[in-house]
């Protein structure tokens, strides 16, 4: 039988001793597209990821360092034991499991850019075929395959696969527990593996406690509704996925009641009394002019495609291409009105959880703070389903347009392309912070002086907790030295690292260090407090010494 309606009225026109020809020709050729589109689509993201971006964001630096700690000791550069939450910022906290993720890469390649954006560039390799696992699931093999394609060939897809940030991780992760859920349908087994993996979306960014929670929810009242679930299956699944999202859900609860660090064998749940991430959801601070504001933010990220941080999206191409808007917009609005006409229920089902997909990227950028890409990163996939449906829609009854559109998105991806490993290559090294890490790697191989004194200034703002975990990544501290458990840094004795490493502001009155070794921005040099001699101009760096008295 054909796997769906699409096959099965194209082999109508067949005569009956064709039809099994026809179909293994039909599925022998889709495969053959499929992966020559994932073939591609992987080679292209793997030129130079460790190049470009050059340098390190310091986010993706404070990922790789704690990764590094826990493979090293099994606790985070604070001595924290199998932390569920990372402190990071202190202030702001990372989401842990990408860096578990980077483990088994540093104990291969050993620390590094390379063992730190593997993870990522895997993952996001794997949602490409995902994307046609989900579109065949839901529609056609053709379809399927075009939204693969427009997945593959996608700026934000693209962009995100080449560095690890934390919350990046986020949608890959929904999309495959989403594919699982539409197989779970049919057989229970994929349905309970499906909530391992939801409950897994807590560990990848924290607005999947109010994102992901609100469309499970959903879809279990509506399967339960519609008799697609029994009670105890659901019952059953909420077991597994609180089983699986509950520590961090305590670790959640701890810092809303303000309660201590809880320690168990396997893994540790911080308090982190410095925390304003609580300020950045709306129920917790509701106010109708933040969520204007909010609403905005999303239309401008999403629709409109504003110019975002470069390092999200080229400003000339946006997250999905501004030629997509429209398809967006058809497709949004073609496929709600089909969802709800479908009369098979199975198939209804699946094309709702769809839009509940789409609409908890909404959800999140409603309560979110005035997002950016990244912020609602999970909202990216379905547009790219939606715009797919747009193009179907618009082409099904004109297909003799279908293939200037297709060679509209091919010139889209080669122009992009052209600009990433070009013009963007050039910009984002400042972002990514090359200056600072080339600069600071160099002071730190003067093992003639045995203290640093290190800037705030990475080269495109000021920030001196930036500043050290930078250092951190770019001289490989080692956390036992960190914490001062050891006076070794790899194979040198040192000072202890608060007695050798100094971030310092030189706006502030200091006195000079005639033993020290100093790492200035050279934006800064008029308003060093003392008088100088400068050793070696490092990029936008000068490294200098007091002046003998």
């Amino acid at each position: 039988m054909p796997d769906n309606i699409y096959d099965f009225l194209f082999l109508e026109e067949c005569d009956s001793g064709g039809v099994v020809t026809v179909l293994m020709n039909e599925r022998k050729k889709e495969r053959w597209i499929f992966w020559g589109i994932l073939i591609a689509a992987v080679l292209v993201r793997c030129i130079g990821f460790v190049r470009i971006p050059t340098g390190v964001n310091q986010d993706e630096a404070m990922a790789g360092v704690d990764a590094w700690a826990l493979s090293k000791y099994g606790t985070d550069r604070f001595g924290i034991r199998l932390p569920v939450h990372l402190t990071a910022w202190k202030y702001g906290q990372m989401s842990a499991l990408l860096s578990y993720c980077m483990i088994p890469f540093i104990k291969l390649f050993g620390f590094g850019t390379l063992a730190v954006r593997l993870p990522m560039l895997l993952v996001s390799c794997g949602s490409v075929a995902l994307a046609y696992l989900v579109g065949k699931r839901l529609f056609s093999g053709r379809m399927a395959l075009g939204l693969m394609a427009l997945t593959a060939i996608n700026p934000w897809h693209f962009m995100q696969s080449r560095w690890s940030l934390d919350c990046n991780l986020f949608p890959h992760v929904f999309l495959l527990a989403f594919w699982l859920l539409l197989l779970g349908l049919e057989k229970r087994r994929y349905l309970y593996a499906s909530m391992i993996f939801f409950g897994l979306t807590f560990y990848c960014y924290g607005v999947a406690v109010y994102s992901v929670t609100p469309f499970l929810l959903v879809f279990a009242l509506w399967c339960l509704w519609k008799k697609q679930l029994r009670f105890w299956e659901i019952l059953l699944c909420v077991v597994l996925f609180s089983l699986v999202a509950l520590p961090e859900i305590l670790v959640m609860a701890i810092n809303f009641f303000r309660l201590p660090t809880i320690e168990t064998p396997l893994f540790t749940m911080s308090y982190f009394p410095e925390s304003i991430r609580s300020g950045d959801i709306l129920f917790l601070n509701f106010s109708f002019e933040q969520l204007r504001r909010n609403f905005l933010a999303m239309i401008r990220t999403c629709i409109l495609q504003t110019p975002d941080w470069l390092y999200n999206a080229l400003p000339t191409f946006g997250p999905l291409y501004h030629i997509s808007i429209p398809f967006m917009l058809v497709g949004t609005a073609a496929f709600t009105r089909d969802a709800f006409r479908e009369k098979d229920m199975a198939r209804k089902t699946g094309m709702l959880a769809l839009w509940g997909f789409l609409f908890t990227g909404v959800w999140t950028g409603l309560l979110t703070f005035e997002v950016n890409v990244n912020r609602i990163n999970i909202i990216y996939f379905p547009l790219i389903f939606m715009c797919g449906y747009g193009i179907w829609t618009v082409t099904k009854r004109r297909k003799r347009i279908r293939p200037f559109i297709w060679a509209a998105y091919a010139a889209c991806f080669v122009l992009f392309l052209s600009s990433y490993f070009t013009t963007f290559a050039g910009e984002i090294g400042r972002m990514f912070n090359v200056n600072f890490l080339e600069a600071v790697k160099e002071a730190d191989g003067k093992e003639e002086y045995e203290r640093l004194y290190i800037t705030g200034n990475v080269d495109w703002q000021y920030n001196l907790s930036m500043a050290e975990i930078l250092t951190h990544y770019a001289c490989e501290i080692d956390a036992a030295y960190y914490q001062g458990k050891i006076s070794r840094n790899g194979d040198r004795e040192l000072l202890p690292y608060g007695e050798r490493y100094h971030f310092i502001n030189v706006d502030y009155e200091q006195a000079a260090d005639p033993e020290g070794l100093y790492l200035i921005h050279k934006s800064e040099l008029e308003r060093m407090p003392f008088a100088y001699q400068v050793l070696k101009e490092e990029g936008n760096y000068c490294l200098l010494v007091p002046e003998e008295q």
